[in-house]
């Protein structure tokens, strides 16, 4: 039988404080990402081997850079945003490749008031977690907004009462910022869903062999859904130096 929900389930409690499948999945996704920086940074070396980790991060890390840097044009912007953006994008394809494992799937089920439900679940599954992730996106857009343009300038972009076409422009960037939260969001976690829904579906009723192209069709949706969360984020982020810069140059015609 298949079990299929669009919420999380609740698989164990700690006091009052209940823990959920794809919670603990974000806890698991956490605690590896964090063995592996420790690992890694423990035995670095100046010249890593051609085949170690520490290579496949530096060449990973080293890439990332660049795209960023590439999308921002300034080392400045770049090196303050790299770590978010890298985080969002590691974190996410981690959750994702992790829920493609065997045994995340509904392998490992429990028992919770007679009704048996899986003990893992792929964390992106879960809007709670996607909307988290959207939230620090959307907060980290506007502290960089604040950071380039100040506070003052900053609130000018949504209220700005020197005419009424500005102060309708400003309503719509309020309503832009809202909408940003529910695109990253919803993006992601309706493309992990679907993919997590047709991988159970067709392990179910033809177990052996077939399900293994879109396991493989899976872990390339899981990366490419990270590196856009990762690169709208960055994107949002690089609109608010460009409203810098062109408040910059308002500024400066007013005073010739």
């Amino acid at each position: 039988m298949i079990h299929i929900t669009f919420y999380p389930e609740y698989v164990a409690k700690i006091g009052s404080f209940m823990i959920s499948n794809t919670l603990l999945c974000s806890w698991i996704t956490s605690a590896i990402l964090v063995f592996l920086a420790v690992w890694i940074a423990k035995g670095i070396k100046k010249i890593p081997q051609p085949q170690s980790l520490q290579n496949l991060f530096e060449a990973l890390f080293d890439w990332m850079y660049r795209f960023i840097n590439s999308v921002t044009t300034s080392p400045k912007l770049t090196r303050e945003v790299f770590p978010l953006i890298m985080t969002f994008f590691l974190f996410i394809v981690s959750a994702n490749l992790l829920g493609i494992i065997p045994g995340f799937l509904g392998a490992f089920l429990v028992d919770i008031n007679g009704k048996s439900v899986p003990l893992f679940r792929s964390p992106n599954s879960d809007w709670n977690t996607t909307l988290a992730l959207a939230i620090v996106s959307v907060f980290s857009i506007q502290w960089f907004g604040i950071k380039m343009l100040g506070f003052r300038n900053y609130l000018k972009r949504f209220f700005n009462f020197t005419n009424p076409i500005r102060l309708f422009l400003g309503l719509f960037e309020i309503i832009s910022d809202f909408t940003k939260v529910l695109s990253l969001s919803l993006r992601l976690f309706g493309n992990i869903l679907a993919g997590e829904i047709l991988l159970m579906a067709i392990a179910f009723f033809v177990p052996y062999f077939i399900p293994l192209p879109f396991m493989i069709l899976e872990i390339f949706v899981g990366v490419i859904q990270a590196f856009i969360f990762a690169t709208l984020s960055l994107v949002f982020i690089k609109s608010s130096e460009m409203e810098f810069f062109k408040e910059k140059k308002v500024a400066e015609i007013k005073k010739k």
